[in-house]
């Protein structure tokens, strides 16, 4: 008889602990369909990079991209970036390149002289302009250009208008290595100018 008097309190501690099993089971199976898996983390990552991508399309069209180009410029852009960094020694997965970074760049030029109409063929046509640093390479090139063949912004603005791989030129580097050595042998800086308007 006095075991008969336990078994109630035996039997409601048996299904209390039971109770909470059941909702440590319940609150493990709901923070797993609450917490991304995998999956739902790299599907989280996609569509975060894809609505990056947009914008950076979008800014893109907005300098006079056509949409159907905005890909492939967009591509080579990214790879010239990447081919900059290492060139610096830097890591381009550490570093950002998007609408911002190409802002950056589409200002300077627009603030030298290119007219706005006119920034979207120069980037169709060297895609690669997008990934150069402003300070490091571009303000160089126009100041090297002006010191040296005494062109103004307005004239090499010109110049790049008509041929816009100049831009791809590195004052520290190959420009100054082709204009060095067509001096050397006798050439003059408006023959020298002319070398680069046809060659480049």
């Amino acid at each position: 008889p006095i075991f008969a008097m336990f078994k109630p309190i035996t039997r409601e501690l048996t299904l209390a602990h039971g109770s909470r099993r059941e909702r440590r089971r319940v609150s493990r199976a709901t923070e797993s369909r609450l917490r991304p898996g995998r999956q739902g983390v790299q599907r989280i990552y996609r569509l975060t990079q894809e609505k990056e991508m947009i914008g950076e399309y979008e800014y893109l069209e907005s300098i006079g991209v056509p949409r159907a180009q905005a890909l492939q410029v967009m591509s080579r852009a990214s790879t010239a970036f990447e081919r900059e960094a290492v060139r610096r020694g830097q890591d381009p997965k550490a570093m950002k390149f998007g609408a911002e970074e190409m802002r950056e760049v589409v200002e300077f030029l627009k603030a030298s002289g290119v007219k706005e109409d006119a920034v979207g063929f120069l980037v169709i046509r060297n895609p690669a302009v997008l990934a150069y640093d402003v300070e490091k390479r571009l303000r160089p090139l126009f100041e090297y250009m002006e010191a040296t063949f005494e062109r103004t912004a307005e004239m090499f603005v010109d110049d790049v208008t008509k041929r816009p791989s100049l831009l791809g030129l590195d004052a520290n580097e190959n420009a100054k290595k082709m204009v060095d050595f067509l001096l050397s042998t006798g050439s003059t800086k408006e023959e020298a100018v002319e070398y680069l308007l046809r060659t480049l």
